[in-house]
């Protein structure tokens, strides 16, 4: 077995060459674990966050099986990590007062929540009581801690959450800011837009200015698209391998996905319930004489695939499928588990750039447009303008 894990410092960015860094940590964790360690790492600087991917062996400098505490991966390991960042680059402690993200210094103070879910500032000495101090004055302004009685203090329930929200917020606005400045594209943050596809219902058609790796552990990628509504906008588009590959400058039309259950799925669930929850072909084309064999056939392919992703409905060996009652709610649930995984869906309306359509022979997106009797609708401002 192996251990994985990826180091990423928040101001890694400050560091030329992450290589020692890396080094000493692993020292350091083998002076934790008592053995030494058989261990890899590669430095990645593909994010915007450059960090380290570390894997090491599973066993100990005498063979046997490597046991490692959970904890120590996701708190000890983490608290060596900062150490040494710490000595490298000097307390960041006045700094992360100020931060709209989760901190140490966040961590700690929920740490030490009394049975009543109060904190106080520390007291034992002057510093750490003036950094505690100024960082709830700053969750106090953020709305997120609460002043009960002099020098107790409730924090917000959401506090991590929120602040961790507000954290990925800001890495993304500055991945925007760096993607569109690298392209040329100026354009004003008041312009940007991080795509909710539950929340962000109308489709975005625009240019592709990038797409990049959001996480790398999760697989999550993104694209950062210039729109004709005049705004840049950050679109989580899920799994890289459930996505088709979507190169810079071509044209998109970016649409939420879908999660209620479809019409071939409510003509299932309404057939079977006609037949003691059963449905096959045969059923099909007996209870409606206009279908055809073909059209019925796109039913059974809609329940094979929704077998194969969930393995929670019955095909019996002549092809009979079972169907619950509840198949709608359970086709539901799948379309949100597959929204997961692609909450978006990309079509992409036009390979080549907007520049070069001007002089293409042949025709293009822009004579599509101009030729439609519903253009899609542009703003006087951003790639809009272009247009």
């Amino acid at each position: 077995h192996q251990f994985r894990f990826i180091v990423a410092a928040e101001d890694g960015i400050a560091y030329d060459d992450l290589k020692p860094l890396t080094r000493r940590l692993m020292v350091q964790m083998e002076e934790d674990l008592g053995t030494k360690l058989d261990w890899v790492a590669v430095d990645h600087f593909n994010t915007g966050h450059p960090h380290t991917h570390i894997m090491v062996r599973g066993k100990d400098d005498r063979g046997e099986n490597l046991v490692i505490a959970r904890d120590y991966i996701s708190a000890g390991l983490r608290e060596r990590a900062a150490e040494l960042v710490s000595l490298d680059l000097g307390p960041r402690t006045d700094h992360e007062m100020e931060q709209e993200r989760f901190t140490g210094i966040d961590r700690r103070l929920l740490q030490k929540r009394d049975n009543h879910g109060l904190v106080s500032p520390d007291g034992r000495d002057v510093f750490r009581h003036t950094l505690h101090q100024g960082r709830l004055r700053k969750l106090e302004r953020m709305g997120l801690a609460e002043e009960v009685v002099p020098g107790r203090w409730r924090l917000d329930d959401e506090l991590e959450a929120t602040l961790r929200r507000l954290g990925e917020r800001g890495d993304i606005i500055k991945t925007m800011h760096r993607e569109l400045t690298s392209k040329g594209i100026a354009r004003s943050a008041a312009d940007y837009v991080v795509h909710d596809a539950e929340q962000n219902t109308e489709p975005v058609v625009g240019r592709v200015v990038a797409r990049g790796l959001a996480d790398e552990i999760q697989d999550r990628h993104y694209l950062i698209v210039d729109g004709l509504d005049g705004k840049s906008h950050y679109i989580d588009i899920g799994k890289g391998e459930a996505t088709e590959p979507t190169h810079d400058g071509c044209i998109v039309r970016i649409t939420s996905r879908n999660n209620e259950p479809r019409r071939v799925d409510r003509t299932i669930a309404d057939i079977a319930a006609a037949n003691g929850g059963r449905y096959n072909v045969d059923i099909h084309l007996r209870l409606d004489p206009s279908a055809t064999e073909r059209f019925a056939e796109t039913h059974v392919r809609r329940l094979e695939a929704i077998r194969r992703a969930t393995g929670g409905l019955e095909r019996q060996p002549d092809g009979t499928w079972i169907i619950a009652p509840d198949h709608l709610d359970r086709v539901a649930d799948y379309e949100r588990q597959r929204a997961r995984a692609e909450p978006v869906v990309i079509e992409r309306l036009s390979s080549i750039p907007l520049d070069k359509q001007v002089g293409f022979d042949g025709a293009t997106w822009l004579d599509r447009e101009l030729v439609s009797n519903q253009p899609t609708a542009l703003r006087d401002s951003g790639f809009g303008r272009e247009v």
